[in-house]
Parts: C-alpha cells; structure tokens; sequence
C-alpha cells in the first residue's frame, strides 16, 4: 500500500510528514531543515527556486520572489485588492474572478504557485524514504472557506499529488 505524507502548507514555512509504527516524523530536505520556506523564485532565465534559495533572493528580486501565496488561494481580486497594494507582485490584467500574478510575461494562478512548494515537499519526502510519493493529506486553516479549499486540493493535483483530504490545522495538530 503507497504511503500517505501529511503536507502543512503554510503561509512562511511548509513541511511534510509520515506516520512511522504510530510515530509521526517530519522529513527534512536536502539541507537538513524539517521547514521550507513557502517562498518561489523565478528567474529570468527560466529557473525555478523553491525555498531557502528562493528567500535568498527576496530582497535582491521581489517582483519575481513570490511569497504569502496562500493568503490568496480561491480569492479573486475584489477579496485582496488592497493587500496587494503592499506587496511587490505585478498582477496580471487577466485577473478578474481568480487572482493570477504576472512573472516574465507568465500568469500564475496561487494554486499553481503553491504546487512549486508542494512539489518540493514532494521531492523531499520522495528522496528520504526511496519511493514515489503520490497521496497526501494537506492542512488549511480551519476559517478556508470551500474555494479555498479547492484551491488547496488543486495545487496538490498541480504537484502531482492525490489530495486524499483537506484537514483543518487545529484538527491536524489535536
């Protein structure tokens, strides 16, 4: 039977999980640190960073250092036009219903954002325990409303991942 990792997708930092013999561990990435920062970088040259690496960069490029995505996920504009005025983003004209950020002449949607962090987290669970990793269980906060929830669960698809459910945090951690 595939293994199911428990993915917190955090507003700052990010991290997955398992369940070993009853016991819960989360897995660390390449660098040794359980959290990921919930921080995506794109580069002009087409390179993605998700991460520590990404937050490096944060200062030096904020328009193409997205962060906080998931203070947006299944908004439209009318819900965070005047958080956006305090961020670095460039929004895209597209944006009407669904909120979508403009990096390189790309739009993104948060949900698609988001699925660079879960990739990650994808990737790290993939690279501790040898196996491929395809179901999940992702946290959100108990207020996400059924939009933002679906957003959620698309991201996971994005990532390639089976959302098996949508957990609230205070649940997940009781």
């Amino acid at each position: 039977m595939p293994r199911i990792v428990g993915i917190d997708l955090g507003t700052t930092n990010s991290l997955v999980a398992i369940v070993e013999n009853g016991v819960p561990r989360v897995i660390p990435g390449p660098d040794g640190s359980n959290l990921v920062p919930s921080v995506i970088y794109f580069g002009e040259n087409g390179e993605v960073l998700v991460g520590n690496s990404a937050k490096a960069k944060l200062i030096e490029k904020p328009k193409n250092t997205i962060f906080s995505i998931k203070r947006f996920m299944g908004k439209g504009m009318t819900d965070v036009r005047d958080d956006l005025a305090l961020l670095p983003f460039e929004v895209s004209a597209q944006s009407e219903n669904i909120l979508k950020l403009k990096v390189f002449g790309r739009d993104y949607t948060p949900p698609e954002i988001s699925a660079f962090v879960l990739r990650e987290l994808k990737r790290n669970a993939e690279a501790a325990l040898g196996e491929d990793i395809v179901n999940a269980v992702i946290t959100v906060p108990a207020y996400f409303n059924d939009a933002q929830r679906q957003a959620t669960k698309d991201a996971g698809r994005i990532a390639g991942l089976d959302v098996l459910r949508i957990v609230n945090e205070p649940t997940a951690a009781s």
